[in-house]
């Protein structure tokens, strides 16, 4: 029987497997959904294991059903040396400093390597796809040598802002990726993105054509129903 171990801060806990030597990946639903259907792809194309879960009071009251089973709304896979930490709801204001310091300490207890989180920037026009920020000038120049150019000032929203600074304080080495959304939808197009970023920076070897394929249904819907709207303004009404 695999041991589970526990994490407890004031407002959540942490109930997991023991990974060492792991890099974390975080997941969460900021704009665009990056961190979660970025998530999602790792799951599946890496054949994740499910180790533990997140639970806490504030969390919303949502059951999460995958091929027809109840699953936990925060949840921890693993597989070779990563861990994922994803979640299919946005975390709480409340609980999101809490949560930080309970992955840090998660991470710290069991010598994890590093932190890497997802988030979105909203622009007008996508441009250079991915941009990147850390918690150290080592962090920000590995970023560089694989070319990835560095977001200067903003704000870094939700949970993976909030890792990237509690992570400073233990020492812990952390990025964040940015994929370019242009509203607050679901973007698999910006999510795939980011993933030939993370195959070099965690010598993996994820496909990003299902997300590729995901997006062109998404636009192929979006531009039926653009056309359908813009035929019922062209009809003539008759009274």
């Amino acid at each position: 029987m695999v041991e589970l171990f526990e994490t407890e801060v004031e407002c959540c806990k942490i109930v997991s497997e023991e990974v060492e030597n792991a890099v974390i990946l975080e997941g969460s639903p900021e704009l665009g959904l990056i961190g979660n259907i970025l998530g999602w792809l790792l799951v599946e194309e890496l054949d994740m294991k499910q180790i533990g879960h997140i639970d806490s009071k504030y969390f919303p009251p949502l059951a999460v059903l995958y091929k027809g089973v109840a699953i936990h709304p925060f949840r921890i896979y693993s597989k070779d040396n990563i861990v994922l930490f994803l979640s299919d709801f946005i975390v709480p204001p409340i609980v999101a400093y809490d949560m930080a310091n309970a992955i840090v300490e998660w991470a710290q207890r069991n010598n994890s390597k590093e932190i890497i989180t997802f988030n979105s920037i909203v622009v007008r026009e996508k441009t250079q796809g991915v941009a990147g920020a850390a918690n150290s000038e080592e962090g920000l120049k590995r970023l560089g040598d694989i070319k990835i150019p560095i977001l200067p000032f903003g704000n870094v929203s939700g949970l993976s802002g909030t890792l990237l600074t509690r992570s400073i304080i233990k020492k812990l080495p952390a990025s964040c990726l940015f994929a370019e959304v242009l509203n607050q939808y679901p973007d698999p197009r910006a999510a795939a993105t980011v993933v030939d970023v993370l195959n070099k920076m965690v010598n993996i070897e994820v496909n990003a054509e299902p997300l590729l394929k995901e997006a062109e249904e998404i636009e192929a819907r979006l531009k039926e129903l653009a056309n359908t709207v813009q035929g019922e303004q062209e009809s003539p009404a008759y009274m």
